[in-house]
C-alpha cells in the first residue's frame, strides 16, 4: 500500500511542477495561431511537460521495435533520433499541443485576446521573475517537496496528522499573503486540486483506504505548498515581482487563459496521449 501511494505521490508532483465549444473555422485557425505562438514563448515552455529527450527516446524504442529498421547501428541510431527529436520539436510540437488545447482555449477566448496574452507576455522584467520561479520550482521546490512527502507519507501511514512547515511570524503577515494570492491567480491551486480529483477518482477503483490516503495526503500538499514556496523563493523573489506577476494575471485576459488552462489541465493525460500519437503519425512517416 505504501509503494502504491508512494508512485501516485510520484506521478502526481510531476503535475505540480508543472506548471491551465468551437466558433467559426477561421476563428479557430486564428486561435490556434496564436496558442501556438504562447506555447512557442519561453513563458510556456517552462512548463511544457515534453522535451526533447523524451521524444528522442520514443524513437530509439520505435526503431527497436521495428521489424526492418533502416538504422542497424546504434551510433547511428542515436545520432538520427536525436536529429528526429530536435525536428519534431522545432516544427511540430507546439502545433499538436495547439490542436489539443484548442477546444478548451477557442470557446473561451478571441484572437484578439489571445494576441493581447502574447504581447503581454514579452514583457522582459515579468518573463525573468517567472523564469526564476520556475527554475526554483524545478531545483529547490523540488527537493524540499520530495523530502517533506517522505514524512508526510510515514505519518500518514501512522495514523498521524502532518504538521504543516511554520514560517517566521514577519514572512506569515507580509511575504505569505503576496505567494498565496500568486498560487490562487496563477492557477496552480485549481490544478493541484484538478489532479487530486482525477488521481482519487483513479484511486477509488482499487481500495477504500488508498483513496483515504490519496485525499489526506493531497489535503495536506493543498495547505503546504504556499508555504514551501515562500520557504525556497524568500530572498530570491521579491514580493514586488509576484505582485507584477499577480497583476498580470489578473488581467480578464489572463484570467480567461488561467480558466482554459484549468479546465486542460483535467484532461492532461488524455492530451498528453494526444500529442503522443500525432508524434508517432509524424514519426512513421520520417522512417
Amino acid at each position: 500500500m505504501k509503494k502504491s501511494l508512494t508512485i501516485m505521490v510520484s506521478v502526481t508532483l510531476f503535475v505540480i511542477y508543472l506548471a491551465i465549444s468551437f466558433v467559426s473555422c477561421s476563428k479557430n485557425t486564428g486561435v490556434k495561431n496564436e496558442l501556438t505562438k504562447y506555447y512557442q514563448s519561453e513563458w510556456s515552455r517552462l512548463s511544457d511537460n515534453f522535451s526533447q529527450a523524451h521524444f528522442k527516446a520514443l524513437i530509439l524504442e520505435y526503431m527497436d521495435t521495428m521489424a526492418h529498421c533502416p538504422y542497424t547501428v546504434a551510433t547511428a541510431r542515436e545520432s538520427i533520433a536525436q536529429k528526429m527529436a530536435y525536428q519534431y520539436c522545432t516544427e511540430m510540437l507546439y502545433s499538436d499541443l495547439a490542436d489539443m488545447a484548442l477546444p478548451h482555449f477557442s470557446s473561451r477566448m478571441s484572437v484578439v485576446e489571445m494576441k493581447k496574452v502574447n504581447s503581454d507576455i514579452a514583457d522582459k522584467k515579468a518573463l525573468a521573475a517567472i523564469k526564476k520561479i520556475a527554475d526554483i520550482m524545478q531545483n529547490e521546490f523540488r527537493a524540499l517537496i520530495d523530502e517533506q512527502t517522505g514524512y508526510t507519507v510515514a505519518a500518514i501511514m501512522n495514523g498521524e496528522e502532518p504538521v504543516i512547515p511554520v514560517l517566521s511570524e514577519e514572512l506569515q503577515k507580509s511575504y505569505l499573503p503576496a505567494m498565496e494570492k500568486f498560487y490562487n491567480v496563477s492557477g496552480r491551486k485549481e490544478i493541484i486540486e484538478n489532479s487530486f480529483n482525477a488521481m482519487n477518482e483513479v484511486m477509488n477503483i482499487g481500495a477504500p483506504e488508498s483513496s483515504m490516503l490519496t485525499e489526506a495526503f493531497f489535503s495536506y500538499i493543498s495547505k503546504a505548498t504556499p508555504i514551501m514556496m515562500c520557504m525556497t523563493m524568500e530572498g530570491k523573489v521579491s514580493e514586488e515581482e509576484l505582485n507584477m506577476l499577480i497583476a498580470i494575471y489578473e488581467q480578464p485576459e489572463f484570467v480567461k487563459l488561467k480558466d482554459a488552462n484549468i479546465e486542460y489541465s483535467n484532461e492532461i493525460a488524455k492530451a498528453n496521449a494526444g500529442v503522443q500519437e500525432k508524434f508517432y503519425s509524424w514519426l512513421k512517416k520520417k522512417i
